[in-house]
């Protein structure tokens, strides 16, 4: 009998020699009883940032753990509530320390859990800072899933301004090593798909250029790390490592995901432009759910407007800026208005993320993209008029099949205000779920094991 299976890895060709793949085929595997083993489905994990706090009170649930009513300003989130977890009463702790104002500090220890570095950066107020002194809770979970892809993480942008200074940053590598947000959907294109489907001749000559500036660079760290002292050496060291780990990646294959179809390419001259901002995020949230789902990346972070935020929600009817109407009293009930309409669009923002995901099948039994992520949405200020830091608005969505050691989504998790439960227990929970064993994350000083009730 002639076998008529066809490999995972087979491509559609079109017109000037695009190739897109295929979706998984049954046809592409071999009877169930003959499998070897099934298909390893990537586990994700997603950073959603959104700036300048939130208003508590028309965002935050009513009810138990398990049988809740969200929020006003979660609404939006309705149809996938079986997929949140929504917390209640966790502190950024090691925003209250160190230098730089509440915005830096926030923005600096919101995926770090660690004091901001001295600089010269002048904020509001307090001491000038530099950037933030610690790896990223992504960056800690990419070392640990994102080993083996194209890029072992894409940071997107939405108008995330203020680029070199703690404000413009999320990821970080290590210690005063941020990870820049592309702010341009036809960037992101090029840098992470223009290679798929393209002419395999040209791209094998690029990768050799890319490898023989590496060499020299590597000829060049051979010879200048005898000659530096141990602080310096270090330095050197992280940077060479990231040098290798970048060398490795340009061998990387791309596209072989099983629902992996190239993107068109974007083109939105306006990307800057105040009143694109919606139509840029949208882009850039279609294009990270294809990065995902091509398997060039697993974890992935998409920051809209930067900390301090100043985006004007003209689609929302409103003239003047997020990060300025965040400073009006509680009283002001028209801002209270509209900064739950800010809060309530982001939530739309998520809502679609989510949809997006939920709608690429991966493993079969029903299961979804959505079902093997984790989504992290998060702040850094919890109440913008007062930049405060206590019970931060925090949220998990996703599947239960989203890491090696998953959570119970569907739930609403409360902590008494009379306690101090700090986010870097969060932290220690987010990294153990992806299989990082570590008992703290950060500083830590401000670490008692993973965060209780959520593991």
């Amino acid at each position: 009998m002639i076998s008529r299976r066809i490999s995972r890895r087979t491509l559609l060709r079109g017109a000037g020699g695009i190739a897109i793949g295929l979706p998984f085929l049954e046809i592409m595997g071999e009877p169930r009883a003959a499998r070897a083993a099934d298909p390893v489905i990537p586990q994700r994990f997603v950073v959603f940032f959104s700036p300048d706090g939130y208003i508590k009170n028309n965002w935050t649930p009513t009810g138990t753990e398990t049988d809740f009513t969200l929020g006003r300003s979660l609404l939006p989130l309705k149809d996938f509530q079986k997929n949140l977890i929504v917390l209640d009463g966790v502190d950024n702790e090691a925003a209250k320390h160190g230098v730089g104002d509440d915005h830096m500090r926030g923005m600096g220890t919101m995926l770090t859990g660690t004091e901001l570095l001295s600089g010269t950066t002048q904020g509001g107020c307090c001491e000038p800072a530099g950037l933030a002194g610690g790896i990223s809770v992504d960056q800690k979970i990419a070392n640990q899933i994102g080993k083996d892809t194209k890029f072992k993480s894409v940071e997107f942008g939405v108008q995330s301004g203020s680029a070199g200074t703690v404000w413009g940053y999320t990821a970080y590598s290590d210690s005063n090593q941020p990870l820049p947000p592309e702010n341009n959907p036809a960037a992101i294109w090029t840098r992470v798909f223009s290679e798929i489907g393209g002419d395999q001749t040209a791209i094998a000559k690029l990768q050799a250029q890319r490898r023989s500036v590496l060499d020299a660079v590597s000829a060049s760290y051979s010879s200048l790390a005898p000659k530096l002292g141990s602080l310096d050496k270090q330095k050197l060291d992280l940077h060479f490592s990231q040098i290798r780990d970048l060398e490795t990646r340009l061998t990387a294959a791309t596209g072989v995901g099983a629902s992996c179809v190239k993107p068109g390419q974007p083109s939105i001259p306006t990307y800057k432009s105040n009143d694109s901002f919606p139509d840029v995020g949208k882009m850039q949230m279609d294009l990270m759910v294809m990065a995902l789902a091509c398997d060039l990346t697993r974890v992935a972070t998409i920051q809209w407007e930067n900390s301090v935020g100043g985006a004007r929600f003209t689609w929302l009817g409103m003239d003047r800026g997020h990060h300025d109407m965040s400073h009006d009293g509680d009283d002001n009930a028209d801002t209270q208005e509209k900064l739950t309409q800010i809060d309530t669009w982001y939530s739309q923002q998520l809502a679609y993320l989510m949809t997006a995901m939920s709608k690429i099948p991966e493993g079969g039994n029903g299961k979804t993209m959505l079902d093997h992520t984790l989504i992290f949405w998060c702040n850094e200020l919890s109440r913008g008029n007062a930049h405060s830091h206590p019970d931060m608005p925090f949220l998990l969505a996703g599947g239960t099949d989203a890491a090696p050691n998953p959570l119970q989504m569907g739930r609403f998790l409360q902590y008494p205000s009379s306690s101090t439960v700090k986010h870097n227990d969060l932290m220690v929970s987010l990294i153990n779920v992806f299989g990082v064993p570590d008992k703290t994350f950060g500083n830590p000083a401000y670490c008692s094991g993973p965060l209780s009730k959520l593991t």
